[in-house]
């Protein structure tokens, strides 16, 4: 039996773009964020802003926005926060600057 190595399972993954559209989902998958710059997206600035979410009941959630340009355009990427999300902020020294509580929203649904 072959061993799989988990830690890099994400590279397959995202191997196939993974579009995302803000009128159709609130927040996009790290994988929509892999397949945005894989498509040619860079991050506009070296940071990334963060806000919390609440779902129902009092379980907050960081929802980092990335700001993402290509050619002429510009994309505001909200991700929710997750391992791999972190880790990509991490290797790619990304700055995060964290919102105001005030600022904070609650989850759709």
């Amino acid at each position: 039996m072959q061993r799989i190595q988990t830690i890099y399972a994400h590279d397959k993954f995202t191997e196939n773009a993974h579009h995302w559209s803000s009128d159709s989902e609130d927040y996009a998958a790290a994988s929509h964020l892999i397949g945005a710059v894989r498509a040619g997206w860079l991050l506009a600035m070296p940071r990334v802003r963060a806000r919390h979410i609440w779902n129902s009941g009092s379980r907050a959630r960081t929802l980092y926005e990335f700001t993402l340009v290509r050619d002429s355009q510009l994309m505001i990427m909200p991700v929710l926060a997750n391992p791999f999300v972190e880790r990509y902020l991490i290797q790619n020294d990304i700055r995060v600057i964290y919102g105001a509580a005030a600022e904070s929203v609650r989850a759709p649904g």
